[in-house]
């Protein structure tokens, strides 16, 4: 009987995703607008956007409208599950007489590893019902184990990790663009490896 390959094992370490193809159940919402300027396996960073008094009072049509004022903030949730992760963060109060929050950061931490989130940016008034004004999905990062075959320079990749979900796969593989040695890339063209990164929202 002949003896197979001699597979080894080796570790890549994705820094997480962003985009559509993270989201679970629900679509982005103005994603475009509030930028993720940081992700790791446990914390994530975005930049919010401009919101007026004046661009929320109108979504609530020609009846009972909101007056006096109303709190900005954002809130992380956990995209399989659907329960927010840790408080509420408040950024400031818009009113008639105070009408824009200019935007800003605003970091959360405590996140789970390899895991699928939302962060939804919103103005809320008690009795009224929240107003998302913009919704990012992301997936944090973390490290994926893999079978390798170094003689032959190949590896059998992304789907040989356990547990072998198609969303765990697709952080695997943002994964191998980022490590050392190169043969962890998935084409000897770099400019193939980036069109992949980029259609899996790859950081």
């Amino acid at each position: 009987m002949l003896a197979g390959p001699a597979w080894a094992q080796t570790s890549v370490t994705s820094s997480g995703r962003e985009g559509p193809t993270a989201c679970v159940g629900s679509a982005e919402i103005d994603a475009a607008n509030m930028p993720i300027t940081a992700l790791s396996t446990s914390s994530v960073t975005i930049t919010v956007p401009q919101v007026t008094w004046s661009g929320y009072v109108p979504r609530f049509g020609d009846g009972n409208r909101p007056t006096g004022s109303a709190t900005v903030g954002a809130a992380v949730y956990n995209a399989e599950t659907g329960v927010r992760r840790g408080g509420a963060q408040s950024f400031a109060f818009i009113s008639s007489g105070s009408p824009t929050y200019a935007g800003g950061s605003a970091t959360t931490t405590g996140l789970d590893m390899k895991t699928r989130y939302y962060v939804d940016y919103y103005v809320a008034k008690s009795g009224f019902a929240d107003q998302v004004f913009a919704r990012r999905c992301f997936m944090t990062g973390g490290s994926y184990t893999m079978a390798v075959d170094p003689a032959a320079g190949q590896t059998s990749g992304c789907f040989s990790i356990s547990p072998r979900t198609i969303q765990d796969v697709r952080n695997c593989l943002c994964g191998r663009g980022n490590n050392s040695p190169r043969v962890l890339g998935l084409f000897t063209d770099e400019t193939q490896n980036q069109a992949l990164r980029d259609s899996l929202g790859c950081r």
